[in-house]
């Protein structure tokens, strides 16, 4: 990583934030140049507070993660508030950035900009014809505003400033620290919770009530944040090279979709559970089958370094040591 001042990882603490942290450190940055802020010290819906940040901080690099996303009945019975939270924040964050003269930052968008997708794997190209769900939909507005806004300010201003404004896509995280999240995260976490319990209470069988055959792509935490420094400090050149008009987003993916009755094996594998796992194969859920293209990711030489197994030992370690805390609490 070349040499830079401070960098401000945006965002409420979560999987993707903390990650990023650990990233910078490996690539030789201090606590001194990386800063976070929660909610409580930073309104990013605040246009001021924002501005006077910004202009005292004087960043040199910006990278944007989200909020994790709440269950669909939560998101179809507070739709304004969420679309609202998720607009205002990364948009305030990226249009003040631009006035304080950050030249390089990065939005990283969640998956369900692309909503379902009759066509796998889904490409950097599907985007503009994307169908949200319902229960995604103010999400999914929120996200593709954020791409759409770093694209028109590099259109507009690349040349004047010298603004490097790019977002990536990513797919399923997960990882040690996922687990406190919401949405089909929480999904791994239940199901992790659920073989985790029958093994400590010595059960013949588990019953997992979701449909076994629904594939979706899991990406392990530290490779997406490794990744997301990589888009960041690619050379503008390379990027132009990937990226297109109306294209201008990378995917962040496993490269792999895993079923819910291999994702359940594996989880049983890890936890040491040998009972039988009845998953409901036929079952109609609200999921649908998911997958990103990674090829220009892919191209540029990165990929993921930790497999599914691999990261779910960090996942049930994490877990175990958490359970252990709350029972001595």
């Amino acid at each position: 990583m070349k040499k830079t001042g401070k960098v401000f990882v945006a965002g409420p603490a979560s999987a993707a934030r903390n990650a990023l942290v650990r990233r910078l450190k490996v690539h030789g940055l201090g606590d001194d140049r990386i800063d976070t802020r929660e909610d409580c010290e930073l309104n990013l819906s605040d246009p001021s507070e924002v501005r006077a940040y910004l202009r005292e901080a004087m960043p040199e690099q910006v990278y944007i993660t989200t909020k994790p996303w709440d269950g669909s009945a939560d998101n179809l019975q507070r739709g304004g508030t969420r679309l609202a939270d998720a607009l205002l924040g990364p948009v305030q964050l990226i249009h003040q950035a631009m006035y304080a003269g950050v030249k390089k930052l990065l939005f990283v968008a969640s998956h369900d900009v692309y909503g379902p997708c009759p066509v796998l794997p889904i490409a950097e190209e599907d985007l503009p014809h994307a169908r949200t769900g319902q229960c995604r939909n103010p999400l999914a507005i929120a996200h593709s505003v954020g791409i759409q806004l770093c694209e028109a300010y590099n259109t507009e201003f690349s040349d004047v400033l010298g603004l490097q404004y790019r977002s990536v896509v990513v797919g399923h995280l997960f990882g040690p620290e996922v687990e406190s999240e919401t949405s089909t995260t929480g999904e791994l976490r239940a199901l992790m919770r659920h073989i985790h319990q029958a093994h400590l209470f010595k059960l013949a069988s588990v019953n997992i009530c979701a449909n076994g055959q629904r594939r979706s792509d899991w990406l392990y935490v530290d490779d997406m944040a490794e990744a997301c420094i990589q888009v960041l400090e690619m050379p503008e050149s390379k990027y132009q090279s990937l990226t297109q008009p109306g294209r201008p987003q990378l995917n962040l993916g496993g490269g792999r979709a895993h079923s819910i009755q291999e994702l359940a094996e594996a989880v049983a594998r890890v936890v040491g559970y040998t009972g039988r796992l009845n998953v409901e194969s036929a079952l109609d859920d609200v999921g649908h089958d998911f997958l990103l293209d990674t090829h220009r990711m892919l191209s540029t030489g990165w990929e993921p370094q930790v497999g599914l197994e691999v990261g779910l030992h960090h996942m049930y370690r994490a877990y175990r040591q958490r359970a252990r805390n709350v029972a001595s609490a």
